[in-house]
């Protein structure tokens, strides 16, 4: 990982560090260290480090209502003016390019996938050509090949699948 200098910089790490740790992606330690407002406590090659202390009940506490526990039926007024506020994050998280639609975000994955499968299916070819490699090592790569496509295939099925869920 990296050298301490500092003892206090043990209890100070990154969101891909304490994802690591905890078994959370990265993007999740992330988001819910933004919407816990967190901030952090130092900064290590460029990234930004979070004390572990801060982190924990982030990560692990009680969910708070986003309310904070007010009955927003009671409330029409608050609750249309939260519904806007909410409105007006999302269009701002989406100018400033951190938020982007589903389909914009699914035609550029088609779009790597489609480059990534061209790739795959050129590489024996390539191989033949270029490498001189024999027909039996040809055939190797071509099953590797299939399998790593037939890989990415499931996985985007999954998670497909995983996105319907919500």
């Amino acid at each position: 990982m990296g050298e301490v200098l500092n003892s206090k910089d043990a209890y100070n790490w990154s969101v891909s560090k304490i994802g690591q740790a905890f078994g959370l992606d990265r993007r999740t330690v992330a988001k819910r260290l933004q919407e816990s407002g967190v901030s952090p406590a130092g900064s290590k090659r460029g990234n930004p480090t979070y004390a572990l202390a801060d982190i924990g009940p982030a990560l692990f506490g009680e969910k708070k209502p986003i309310s904070g526990g007010v009955d927003f039926d009671q409330f029409p007024d608050a609750r249309k003016a939260w519904f806007q506020s909410e409105n007006e994050r999302l269009k701002f998280e989406k100018e400033i390019k951190q938020l982007i639609p589903a389909h914009e975000f699914a035609r550029e994955l088609s779009l790597l996938a489609k480059t990534v499968a061209a790739g795959l299916d050129s590489l024996p070819d390539m191989l033949e050509r270029d490498a001189g490699l024999n027909p039996e090592t040809i055939e190797r790569v071509q099953k590797v090949t299939d399998a790593l496509r037939e890989q990415m295939y499931q996985a985007v099925v999954k998670a497909a699948e995983d996105g319907d869920d919500d």
